[in-house]
């Protein structure tokens, strides 16, 4: 999806301390993507709107170790009259990173991550309503390539990932025949290969 390329950290930067990957330096992230696609065709107008929000603190507990949490924030709209499907997620992910040397101040990385995630997600069209609600862990590994460009900040990419996750979504029909109730669960393990999915963070330094 198009929003997918549209990921990007907000640059901003304040600092004190001395090099990135001391032990003590404390790392705040951003990042935002807003996006609004428009597609015309004989049925009318179709619209897409995906907005995602994400902050974050680090601290390096020990040289090149950092450990972590990130929030996340993301709303997504699909609208082709009489259709509509919104969802809603917010999450967090505990994180653990290792930092390791390549040239001056880049550097590789490596990492655990543990989270959780909750969902809703509404569709109608002209004679139902569906509702969903999604509660979803999940674990996983990444690395990637981080640079600090100075004292003041980095800017990080994640390049791997492999993850593993439960889901459990509870389901609400509401249609011209009547109410029905579902719940499923599952399980899932995925992998992205080399620069698949690749997204930016930009980090505050102090």
């Amino acid at each position: 999806m198009k929003s997918k390329l549209l990921i990007m950290g907000v640059l901003c930067a304040v600092a004190f301390t001395a090099n990135a990957q001391k032990k003590g330096t404390n790392a705040l992230s951003f990042g935002v993507n807003v996006n609004t696609e428009k597609q015309k065709n004989l049925g009318g107008e179709i619209e897409i709107k995906t907005n995602s929000y994400s902050i974050g603190y680090g601290n390096f507990i020990k040289d090149n170790t950092k450990i972590g949490f990130d929030l996340n924030y993301s709303k997504y709209n699909y609208s082709n009259a009489p259709y509509d499907n919104e969802s809603k997620n917010y999450g967090g992910n505990v994180t653990y990173q290792k930092y390791f040397p390549l040239v001056k101040t880049l550097y590789a990385y490596a990492g655990g991550r543990a989270g959780y995630n909750y969902g809703t997600q509404e569709s109608t069209s002209t004679n139902q309503v569906t509702e969903y609600t999604t509660n979803t862990y999940n674990v996983g590994a990444f690395g990637g390539i981080t640079w600090f460009l100075s004292k003041r900040f980095a800017f990080e990419t994640s390049l791997l990932s492999a993850n593993a996750s439960y889901a459990e979504t509870k389901q609400k029909e509401n249609s011209t025949g009547g109410t029905f109730d579902y719940t499923r669960t599952s399980f899932n393990l995925t992998s992205e290969g080399f620069i698949n999915n690749l997204g930016f963070k930009v980090y505050i330094l102090f």
